[in-house]
């Protein structure tokens, strides 16, 4: 997990054995929970991967991007886009 603000953070979890299944989240603190608001996953094949969008709560958005490649590159991209774009996906998902 890696804390941005008090009520942000990025969760992210992979499987231990093959096929490598991951999950990279942004959440916001909201009411009494942490909301799940922007997604990038590989549900359906270890080198497909997703990004989804949130709008208000818990309604997943068909993916906005799909692209094929390497599962730990992939991973990595996702941390580094939530890390740089949070506060525009929280206006954006704030405004939905």
């Amino acid at each position: 997990m890696i804390v941005i603000t008090p009520d942000v953070r990025i969760v992210h979890s992979r499987s231990s054995a093959r096929p490598i299944e991951y999950a990279v989240t942004l959440r916001v603190h909201r009411g009494d929970r942490y909301r799940t608001i922007h997604l990038f996953d590989n549900a359906h094949d270890e080198s497909e991967h997703h990004e989804h969008r949130y709008i208000g709560f818990e309604k997943q958005q068909p993916p906005s991007a799909v692209w094929r490649g390497p599962w730990r590159a992939a991973m990595a991209t996702a941390v580094v886009k939530l890390k740089v774009e949070w506060a525009d996906i929280l206006d954006d998902w704030e405004r939905s």
